[in-house]
């Protein structure tokens, strides 16, 4: 599924998803397709699911009209 898709059909609604495809560029990631897994209006549920997310899942706003993840370095020290 491609993000504008989601955006269409649940607008102003956070999403979780599982990403498929994606490129980056830089330090971002940008995502090409992803699976959708469940769409909430509420933060407080959405703040939830994205503490349980998986590898290679997250949890978005339909608001943004692009889907960029910020990529950070975790160093170990």
């Amino acid at each position: 599924m491609k993000w504008e898709e989601v955006r269409k059909l649940y607008p102003n609604q956070f999403v979780k998803f599982q990403i498929i495809e994606s490129h980056i560029i830089d330090d971002k990631k940008y995502v090409d397709e992803l699976a959708f897994i469940k769409a909430m209006t509420d933060g407080e549920e959405a703040m939830k699911e994205f503490r349980n997310c998986k590898e290679e899942q997250f949890v978005y706003s339909t608001k943004n009209e692009q889907l960029v993840i910020q990529l950070v370095k975790r160093y170990s020290w």
